[in-house]
């Protein structure tokens, strides 16, 4: 699979200085290829800074991240505001 180069794309990042904890995590390629277009749409946002402002609009959204079910099949959410 050829992918094209984004040589010359400028990317949102995090400020200068600012830390981050790298963490390795395993998606499914429709996934993994849904969060980068979304990212792309986004102006340009990297995949991290992508992941870190869905979390912050969930969590101003729901007062918290939502819970989910221990089941792929399950449909609940349970949030903080919830219980």
């Amino acid at each position: 699979m050829s992918q094209g180069s984004n040589a010359g794309v400028k990317r949102n990042r995090r400020p200068t200085g600012t830390k981050s904890v790298e963490r390795k995590i395993h998606l499914d390629p429709a996934t993994a290829a849904a969060i980068a277009v979304a990212s792309k749409a986004s102006g340009q946002m990297s995949f991290s800074l992508y992941l870190e402002r869905l979390i912050g609009q969930l969590e101003a959204e729901l007062g918290a991240l939502p819970v989910l079910s221990p089941t792929l099949d399950g449909t609940e959410v349970i949030t903080k505001r919830a219980a």
